[in-house]
């Protein structure tokens, strides 16, 4: 009886033991794996001649790399998770619109920086945008409010 105790006791260990192992070999490789995928943005040269060289990268993550490097605004209500892989040359307008193949977007230039408003994956339904009118002149209003009176 002594032995059945003995060997039950340990059947526990031994799974705790062998579950223990399983976990730390998976977290070992999590661990190598995750410092071998990586993402990567290199970004060279000016807004007249730039070269982007993207790995294992994403659109979120150029466009975050380019935004550092020029006084670049981006605007989106969507994720922008597209991989991107390669190397981008161009002028940063064309660079923008190379990267931003794909998407509904706009780019307005101002003084001190460039406004990039990415809309939405190409091809869905655009969506009007109302322009709100100014409200009426004031004394106008009045003025017309004087002569309906005197009427």
């Amino acid at each position: 009886m002594t032995h059945e105790a003995v060997g039950q006791c340990s059947l526990p260990r031994r799974r705790f033991s062998v579950w223990r192992a399983r976990v730390v070999a998976i977290l070992a490789v999590a661990i190598v794996t995750a410092d071998a995928v990586h993402a990567e943005v290199h970004v060279n040269g000016d807004a007249s001649a730039l070269q982007v060289v993207a790995t294992q990268s994403n659109v979120a993550e150029t466009l975050s790399a380019l935004e550092s490097t020029f006084r670049l605004q981006v605007n989106t209500p969507i994720v922008l998770d597209r991989a991107i892989g390669g190397t981008l040359a161009g002028s940063l307008a064309q660079v923008l619109s190379r990267l931003l193949e794909g998407y509904n977007f706009f780019i307005r230039y101002h003084a001190t920086e460039i406004e990039v408003t990415v809309i939405g994956p190409r091809g869905e339904r655009a969506v009007a945008v109302t322009q709100r009118r100014p409200p009426p002149n004031l004394a106008m209003s009045l003025a017309e409010a004087v002569r309906q009176n005197r009427q």
